[in-house]
């Protein structure tokens, strides 16, 4: 064992996963599933916990439902349901048992931003913060909720718009993970220019574009691999031009050196070195650091 992966046993033992999905996951036979019995395996198999919060969605208690019957029907044992319609609700007692209980907190799809008006700040989203980064938590989400998990969160833009300011809104995210920008539904909705100008405004960030029924399992801080049909793109927002500040909202920004990545599936990236993984491990270099 080196000594980059002795030290990441010691500092991390006790580091959580997430599972961010694209949407429109595992929806033929069961025999076909992937994803969600991936979730399954990470949150402890037989012995797994899910706890299904459905507060993105208008009818929340209807899909937590479904997807409370599709975790049985994989084998779990103990599937809550978060029953979360207001901020009060995210402050209840019971609510925190059942999370404390939990070895996997799954976000369904709907609206990110109803999702964060309901969770961000109580003390259910900061115990799954905590228990995230320090007690082994597995917390996963699809569509909305995979998209709510960024610091800085997509909320509307149309695919057909532009590189420009006015066609994308943004708000905070849940912030479980910073730094990152996540768009689902990636290659099925057109989303490209989305993301392009995200990190225009924000060249610090990430950017992730998800495939629907594909998803990617990060550890936090450390790097990502991606389970599913699709692909996933990764777009390095560390531009050496972004003419953001000079341009009025509806004028189109230039971006110089934007960097764009495509993994399938078993292809990962490292987050400290910003560089994509191949299937047997081996990080890719950067062209500069390839031997002539």
């Amino acid at each position: 064992m080196s000594s980059a992966q002795e030290w990441e046993q010691s500092e991390h033992r006790d580091l959580g996963r997430l599972l961010l999905i694209g949407g429109a996951e595992d929806r033929g036979d069961r025999d076909t599933w992937k994803i969600l019995p991936h979730l399954v395996e990470l949150a402890g198999g037989e012995n797994a916990c899910i706890l299904v919060c459905g507060s993105s969605s208008q009818e929340p208690e209807r899909v937590e439902r479904i997807y409370k019957e599709q975790f049985e029907s994989l084998g779990v044992r103990e599937v809550y349901e978060s029953e979360i319609a207001s901020r009060r609700d995210a402050e209840e007692g019971e609510l925190l048992d059942r999370l404390e209980r939990a070895t996997a907190v799954f976000f369904t799809g709907g609206d990110q931003l109803r999702l964060t008006s309901l969770v961000a700040g109580t003390q259910f989203g900061e115990r799954v913060r905590e228990r995230l980064w320090k007690e082994r938590l597995v917390v996963a989400g699809t569509s909305a909720g995979a998209a709510a998990m960024s610091s800085t969160m997509l909320v509307a833009g149309p695919k057909e718009g532009s590189v420009r300011r006015s066609d994308v809104t943004l708000a905070p995210g849940l912030g479980y993970w910073r730094d990152t920008t996540i768009d689902t539904h990636f290659s099925q909705r057109g989303r490209v220019s989305r993301v392009l100008s995200v990190f225009g405004q924000n060249p610090q960030i990430l950017g992730l574009g998800i495939d629907e029924n594909t998803s990617i399992e990060v550890i936090p801080g450390q790097r990502f691999t991606v389970v599913g049909s699709g692909a996933v793109f990764v777009f390095d927002g560390r531009v050496t031009h972004s003419s953001a500040p000079e341009v009025g909202d509806e004028e189109v920004m230039t971006l110089t050196d934007s960097l764009l990545h495509v993994l399938g599936e078993g292809y990962g990236f490292d987050l400290r070195e910003k560089r994509p993984i191949l299937r047997d491990g081996e990080v890719i270099p950067k062209k500069d650091a390839i031997p002539k």
